[in-house]
């Protein structure tokens, strides 16, 4: 029987991060009465957190892992987990859980209105901030955001968050369509479901930065932009038909 949620995880270089985060999933999904499963996506990771992942799921049910050796992005990680996710619903979220997993709760209700996909947001009301970024960082997140919002869609208030959550059949038509595997990533997700005429909704979300970002600003930032004129790009040559 397929599950009624599928949660999709990537994980890159997390011996850190990875057994907290993952007991803040698997201790809330195993209350749940739903089904449900949980997907890592092992992205190439140079250090130890293939073993790590291995030790934690070991002999635990609905959990599965997708590895590869070389790390393709962020964005190829997500894309990989939900290709083989099966539940209805599809969420792809951090390890480091900057939203608590109990959001989803919410997502639901969205979902029973008849939206196909519920975008996290950090700027809409409700939304609650409860441990910010450093104020660099932040504006430069912003500043993308800004950008997203005046080449893709104006009503977009937050780019860049990483709690979206999508029907199965939605997500499977938009993610096979995706390009760019980097900081760009969220605004090629945003520009399909624009383009597809999907039905979202941005949600509020609580939100708590978290050390150990993967972020390299100087780099991510540059790829960023280039990103969103690929976007353009590629729909001009109707790569995304």
């Amino acid at each position: 029987m397929k599950p009624l949620l599928s949660i999709v995880i990537p994980c890159y270089n997390e011996k850190q991060r990875f057994s907290e985060g993952f007991k803040h999933y698997y201790s809330y999904l195993k209350k749940q009465k739903y089904s449900w499963e949980l997907i890592f996506v092992n992205d190439g990771s140079k250090d130890n957190t293939l073993d790590i992942i291995k030790t934690e799921i070991h002999k635990k049910p609905f959990i599965k892992l997708i590895s590869y050796p070389k790390n393709k992005g962020k964005g190829y990680a997500i894309c990989e987990g939900i290709k083989n996710a099966k539940g209805k619903y599809i969420l792809f979220s951090d390890i480091d859980h900057s939203v608590p997993i109990h959001t989803l709760e919410i997502f639901f209700k969205y979902f029973e209105k008849g939206y196909d996909a519920v975008i996290g947001s950090r700027r809409v009301k409700g939304s609650r901030i409860k441990i910010h970024q450093h104020p660099f960082r932040e504006f430069l997140g912003q500043g993308f955001t800004l950008l997203v919002r005046c080449l893709i869609d104006w009503k977009i208030l937050d780019a860049t968050c990483g709690f979206k959550a999508f029907r199965n059949r939605i997500a499977q038509k938009i993610f096979k369509k995706i390009t760019i595997y980097d900081w760009a990533f969220d605004a090629e997700i945003l520009f399909l479901c624009k383009k597809f005429k999907i039905k979202i909704i941005q949600a509020p979300v609580s939100w708590s930065d978290v050390e150990g970002s993967r972020v390299v600003l100087k780099k991510d930032m540059l790829n960023s932009l280039l990103g969103l004129f690929k976007i353009h790009f590629n729909d001009f040559n109707n790569k995304y038909n």
